[in-house]
């Protein structure tokens, strides 16, 4: 066996996976920092997903352990199975399911179509169910040699994936396009959201089918294990992802309190009125002093209301001001 086209790829899918898995450790810590009061079963789903995750890499690196130094002699060995590799198939087999079925829901939710939130989840299931059948025939096969018997295993249930991938990606785009309202900030909301789903549907989709065609014509390598690792990554990454970027898209629509963008919700402060200054004609000022707080900024804020109706005046004819407030903030 080429040990180039076999290990060597491993070798390098695994340390892509393993920096994927920096990035899974990132956004969990994040998620549980964020979002402390998401109900329960988020929570013990983001636990799920990575300790499956964990567990896979932990596999992954057994494997690659026991093929490259455990065995370093032995070229024999590099033709056998491990128990280690043949269970990191069913760990990506099981995040690929829940992943797709969280997303499966989004679709439900959105459209309230049960007939294709089934498929969805019908396909999922496949992906899971073929998983579980290649590792049980990797233990009775027991030379990785005669892995071109399970082509049609892994087609089908990879295959199944990136077809799920696909229908959630363009189920959710077209049900965001029906969302359209017209406005400006929900409409460049629903664009961001469309390509969110692409980007996280074509992943995926892409990298099954990939690993698809590399089994099918290369069988007896491990060119498609580099990119099925990479995958089990993506998967987790997708759903931490679209649950951690909740807050910056409803910042987008409603600021939230304490952010930059609001300012209500400030310590009370107390005016005292000054005489209008002789260069402002229309405008008037207040002198603003807060207690007990030394140097604080005072932001003075005149905003005044125009109204204009298109009954009594031309298109072109002037707005003349009806009223006129001044308001401050502390920062």
């Amino acid at each position: 066996m080429a040990l180039d086209t076999t290990y060597g790829s491993a070798f390098i899918g695994l340390i892509v996976a393993a920096v994927l898995y920096g990035v899974t450790l990132l956004q969990t810590f994040f998620y549980y920092k964020t979002y402390p009061k998401d109900p329960k079963v988020i929570k013990a789903l983001v636990a799920i997903v990575w300790f499956l995750d964990t567990s896979h890499l932990v596999l992954c690196t057994i494997a690659i352990y026991w093929y490259l130094v455990m065995n370093f002699s032995d070229p024999d060995a590099l033709t056998k199975t491990t128990w280690s590799m043949n269970l990191q198939t069913d760990c990506n087999g099981l995040i690929g399911l829940i992943v797709e079925c969280f997303f499966a829901r989004r679709v439900w939710i959105m459209s309230g179509n049960g007939i294709l939130t089934l498929i969805i989840v019908v396909l999922a299931c496949v992906h899971f169910g073929l998983g579980v059948v290649f590792t049980v025939e990797e233990f009775l096969l027991v030379e990785n040699t005669r892995f071109s018997k399970l082509i049609w295993v892994t087609s089908t249930g990879l295959g199944s994936a990136a077809a799920a991938d696909i229908i959630i990606a363009c189920a959710l785009c077209y049900y965001l396009l029906k969302s359209r309202t017209g406005f400006t900030n929900t409409d460049s909301l629903i664009a961001t959201l469309i390509g969110y789903s692409l980007t996280t549907g074509l992943i995926t989709s892409v990298l099954a089918f990939i690993c698809v065609v590399t089994f099918a014509t290369m069988p007896t390598n491990y060119i498609w294990l580099a990119f099925f690792w990479v995958l089990g990554k993506c998967y987790v990454n997708s759903l931490l992802a679209a649950l951690n970027s909740r807050d910056s898209l409803r910042e987008r629509v409603k600021p939230r309190e304490g952010t930059f963008l609001h300012l209500s919700h400030l310590p009370q402060f107390t005016t005292e009125h000054q005489p209008e200054s002789p260069r402002s004609d229309d405008k008037s000022s207040r002198h603003l002093s807060r207690q007990g707080v030394p140097g604080s900024l005072a932001v003075n804020v005149h905003t005044q209301t125009y109204c204009r109706s298109d009954y009594d005046r031309g298109e072109d004819s002037p707005a003349t001001p009806t009223t006129g407030k001044s308001t401050s903030r502390f920062l």
